[in-house]
């Protein structure tokens, strides 16, 4: 039906425009004061052709203000609750002590108090507030065939960030396989990174270079995650052993750090390292990791301050222990063996069984890591992915943020609080290693 008469045309352009002027304060508002401009819409609404546009542009509207609402409080609670938990927290808390000293006849000392709480929450506030990602900032992580680099990967584009994920090997093995499908399928960047060698890291350099300016990204970090370990007494370890631990957990973090500094400067980036608490605790049966992790956190140390200058930031990350969920110990069998065949007559009579016992307790601890099955398993604590949130994301970082579980922390104040007989018969107690016995024994 087609509107033909003046007085219908003018009465339409004048109901058009009330109902333009309800929709925007619709808009503007939101869900405040939405429902009473949604009604005198409806009111608006003819039996004519305009009215039923109407009525479908009032459905629009309808859908909008639902859609606002889910988007707001999806989760149950108002986004102002879950933007500042911890803030409102803290204001109801000093509430309560103010109202409590002021009833008490208190009154100076609640104001003192309410000074020092309210100066407390603030700074707390201030200092830890963080930066947002989003797919304009690119995050490189080195080692990501499985365990925490392969979760890391995921979690930071979980949140929306490109993320580039060096891999030690792309092979046809079939957790490799598995693992670089799922990066991919996840829309992660992998190229193949061995940090031990010069021109593998220039050219995954040269690969973070031409994303950055063909995507036109902005460099947020570099995770240095990259690293093996060896079980095995420090007598029994081969030179070969012992100086790939030092090329990859060192100096390999040295060299792709060096090659990456002009891309790190330029983006005023952050440097994360993952350490280890061998590396403030050394173990025994892991002496020359332990070593490697010391020297990485001491280089870690003085870099921070060397770089300071460029404004960029180096953190360390210590993420606790997580071997059954990664391939650090899938060679386990393999060290053994060549420990065994490099290892001279007269220590083969010494250790006798021992060496045997000791190899064959790692060696079944590691026939349940991920590269023995053929699949790639994702870290499943909630809190290891909460603390590296702090780590690239806090505006004023700290030097070190650590996970660890209770027995963790335990020992590790025991540690460094007892005397050496007593601390070093914690150490055997914590690594719990095969007991020595003799042949005669």
């Amino acid at each position: 039906m087609y509107i033909t008469s003046k007085t219908e045309r003018r009465a339409s352009r004048h109901a058009s425009q009330q109902i333009r002027s309800h929709f925007s304060a619709f808009r503007r508002s939101q869900l405040c004061g939405s429902e009473r401009s949604c009604s005198r819409i409806i009111l608006l609404l003819g039996s004519s052709e305009c009215g039923k546009r109407l009525q479908l542009m009032s459905i629009q509207l309808h859908n909008l203000k639902m859609n606002s609402i889910k988007e707001i409080y999806g989760s149950g609670k108002p986004a102002w609750w879950r933007r500042h938990p911890m803030a409102l927290q803290i204001g109801t808390t000093i509430s309560c002590n103010i109202a409590y000293f002021t009833d008490a006849g208190f009154t100076r000392k609640a104001a003192t108090l309410s000074m020092i709480l309210l100066g407390g929450a603030s700074l707390y506030c201030f200092f830890n507030r963080q930066r947002k990602i989003n797919m304009r900032d690119l995050i490189v992580i080195t080692g990501c065939n499985s365990g925490l680099g392969y979760s890391l990967a995921m979690h930071c584009r979980a949140k929306g960030a490109t993320v580039l994920a060096g891999v030690r090997e792309i092979s046809a093995l079939p957790n490799s396989i598995a693992a670089m499908e799922s990066l991919k399928k996840k829309g992660i960047i992998v190229h193949q990174l061995d940090i031990t060698n010069e021109q593998s890291t220039r050219d995954f350099r040269d690969k973070v270079t031409s994303l950055l300016k063909e995507r036109q990204l902005t460099l947020r970090a570099l995770v240095n995650n990259a690293g093996v370990m060896v079980f095995g007494e420090f007598e029994w370890q081969t030179s070969n052993l012992a100086e790939h631990q030092v090329n990859v957990n060192l100096l390999g973090t040295m060299r792709i750090t060096r090659e990456m500094m002009p891309i790190l400067r330029e983006n005023h980036s952050r440097i994360i390292v993952i350490s280890s608490h061998c590396a403030d605790e050394p173990l025994p049966g892991v002496s020359i990791y332990g070593a490697t992790k010391a020297a990485l956190q001491a280089w870690i140390t003085a870099v921070r301050v060397e770089v300071d200058k460029y404004n960029i930031e180096v953190v360390s990350f210590i993420p606790g222990g997580f071997i059954t969920e990664s391939n650090i110990m899938k060679r386990t069998r393999l060290h053994f063996d060549e420990m065994l065949e490099y290892m001279p007559d007269e220590a083969k009579r010494f250790y006798g069984n021992y060496f045997t016992r000791y190899a064959e307790y790692f060696s079944s601890v590691s026939a349940v890591c991920p590269g023995n099955e053929g699949n790639v398993k994702v870290l499943t604590e909630p809190k290891i992915y909460k603390i590296f949130d702090n780590a690239l994301l806090d505006v004023y970082p700290s030097a070190v943020y650590r996970y660890e579980s209770w027995r963790y922390f335990f020992y590790r104040i025991l540690f460094k609080t007892t005397s050496t007989w007593m601390r070093d018969r914690l150490v055997q107690r914590f690594v719990a290693m095969p007991p020595w016995k003799t042949n005669e024994q």
